[in-house]
């Protein structure tokens, strides 16, 4: 099927946002070798992300790579990514056929672009210590047009919001379904990462709008 996810990294990424999904990824790619993630910064130069895990893009912004979605994780460097316009054009430029998916905080820069606006989602429901404000109200101040919803993963069509740092991996796992796999080949994924009880657990929280 050669579906390609780019997965947005940059100063400040929360490590499991983004490793989880890619991870489903990966171990989905034991099946389908074409299946294809890879990481996309606002430039190629390496990234830190929390606990001074650190990373180098395959590409730039600038590279425009070709990808079936388009997957923006959350972290305390979204405070400065909301106002990154180069991102900002980058995703409010992507083709009509690129999913724009986000997992936890990731949401309020598809809020900054406005493309939230009018559709429901979601992102992080519990807060810590350093955070006055829960992000999923802060997504709502930050997009009052967006209609806030509290699943764990958001499906208004061409927009997929997930909610806290975890949901990364049944976000990976609807990224599959969308992508076309059936039921037998996510779950099969889902097995050989020894996460088939879980998955079978959240399938059910679930928005997937118009369905």
């Amino acid at each position: 099927m050669g579906k390609r996810l780019g997965v947005y990294v940059f100063e400040g990424v929360e490590v499991v946002d983004f490793t989880a999904p890619f991870g489903v990824f990966a171990v989905a790619q034991r099946l389908d070798p074409e299946l294809e993630p890879f990481l996309v910064g606002d430039t190629a130069v390496s990234v830190e992300g929390t606990a001074g895990f650190k990373v180098t893009p395959r590409y730039a912004l600038d590279d425009h790579p070709d990808m079936d979605a388009f997957l923006i994780p959350g972290g305390i460097g979204t405070r400065r990514e909301m106002h990154n316009g180069r991102l900002l054009g980058f995703v409010r430029g992507l083709p009509e056929k690129t999913l724009l998916v986000s997992v936890c905080t990731g949401a309020w820069i598809y809020g900054a672009a406005g493309i939230l606006d009018g559709i429901k989602g979601t992102s992080r429901k519990n807060g810590d210590p350093s955070e006055k404000l829960v992000p999923i109200d802060r997504l709502a101040k930050i997009a009052p047009k967006c209609q806030i919803d509290r699943h764990r993963v958001v499906d208004t069509g061409r927009v997929i919001t997930a909610g806290g740092i975890s949901s990364g991996l049944e976000t990976g796992f609807h990224l599959l379904h969308r992508f076309g796999y059936d039921d037998a080949f996510v779950d099969s994924v889902a097995k050989i990462m020894e996460y088939e009880r879980q998955w079978a657990l959240m399938k059910s929280d679930r928005l997937v709008v118009g369905k």
